[in-house]
């Protein structure tokens, strides 16, 4: 007797139980450019998550689970990035370590939250996005505004009597690098002016500055700019101890200054490869095939961040997040890191670069 057809609807179903990937019990999300201009750094992040999920599942997972990634790419695309978010989020990820460019990773991150789903982004840099009262946000990058921060406590430590002239060139990013410095300088300074992006003339700016004796300055400008100002200061024989963001650790600034740039201080998000803990990573990064640079290292840190979080406590959810914000201090290959409310790093990430005869070197300390 011939064996009864089986029905479609049960035969659809028995192949996608045997073909369907069994979900694990804990799911990272990276959100990363794995397609254009910056796919390498995307494909660094993955080797970081990748490394820092190995390390974790050999100690026995977390709580006992084993631990898998889902990846998805935003190409650094705003448009991209939520048809990114809305794929993890579709695939129950636990957490989102991501995105590289710091506009996708604030687009993700709305997402992410509506869904409780926290993100710890490696690079993202913009105030916005842990100015933007989202619950779900952590950074691991110092942003980039705490420039301004950095160099107003190291005046204030080194020049506690300078005569200081605070400079942007009126753009947005480079107004809130000053409102920064402003709020940890906290004390009244000689000169406020703005400059225009690609001026020529600085005339009437270094006449007031040696009306009013300037000796220290601050610009936070673009390298063009900001080399134009300090060469026709020095022609007009004002001299300045001069300081600015990372936007003047580019060639054009010493060709616009030359020798007048010598000694000009530039802050720099510091080398994490430095610490004792990043050169051990290092070395299984390179076994891996990937460099120990760019974002590999601080997204193995987040990955870090998400199981200490996690330890003890629900895999996925808002309080991943909420426990991260608490002010503790949690280890990583980075160092030991804490966030506040917002869910910034509370410890400054930079290190003083000197411009000297053309090319720019850390110092050790500067002379008052």
């Amino acid at each position: 007797m011939a064996a009864k057809a089986a029905r479609p609807g049960f035969l659809a179903l028995a192949c996608a139980l045997v073909t369907a990937p069994a979900f694990a019990d804990v799911v990272v999300g990276v959100a990363a450019p794995l397609s254009g201009q910056y796919q390498p750094f995307g494909q660094q992040m993955l080797t970081g998550v990748r490394a820092a999920i190995d390390s974790q599942n050999a100690k026995g997972g977390l709580g006992g689970e084993q631990i898998t990634l889902v990846s998805a790419d935003d190409a650094c695309d705003n448009m991209k990035a939520e048809e990114a978010a809305q794929k993890l989020i579709a695939a129950h990820v636990d957490v989102v370590i991501g995105h590289f460019c710091s506009n996708p990773s604030l687009v993700g991150a709305k997402l992410y939250e509506k869904a409780g789903i926290t993100i710890i982004a490696p690079t993202a840099v913009l105030p916005a996005f842990t100015e933007s009262a989202l619950a779900n946000v952590v950074r691991i990058s110092t942003r980039y505004d705490a420039q301004g921060r950095f160099a107003a406590a190291r005046i204030l430590a080194k020049r506690p009597n300078a005569k200081l002239a605070l400079v942007d060139d009126g753009t947005a990013q480079m107004k809130e690098i000053t409102a920064s410095f402003v709020t940890t300088y906290a004390k009244a300074f000689a000169i406020s002016a703005s400059i225009t992006p690609d001026q020529k003339d600085f005339a009437d700016l270094v006449a007031k500055m040696k009306a009013a004796n300037i000796d220290t300055l601050y610009i936070a400008a673009a390298a063009t700019d900001a080399g134009c100002l300090t060469a026709q200061a020095q022609a007009a024989a004002l001299p300045l101890k001069r300081y600015g963001p990372d936007t003047l650790l580019a060639d054009q600034f010493w060709e616009a200054s030359g020798p007048a740039g010598e000694g000009t201080l530039v802050s720099f998000p510091s080398d994490p490869t430095l610490s004792r803990p990043a050169k051990a990573l290092a070395a299984d990064m390179k076994l891996l095939g990937e460099a120990p640079d760019g974002p590999a290292l601080a997204s193995y840190a987040a990955s870090q961040l998400y199981f200490s979080a996690a330890g003890g406590r629900s895999h996925s959810g808002l309080g991943i997040a909420a426990a991260l914000k608490s002010g503790d201090s949690f280890e990583t290959i980075l160092g030991p890191m804490s966030f506040d409310a917002k869910g910034d790093a509370q410890a400054l990430r930079f290190s003083w670069f000197s411009w000297n005869n053309g090319v720019y070197q850390t110092i050790a300390a500067e002379s008052p």
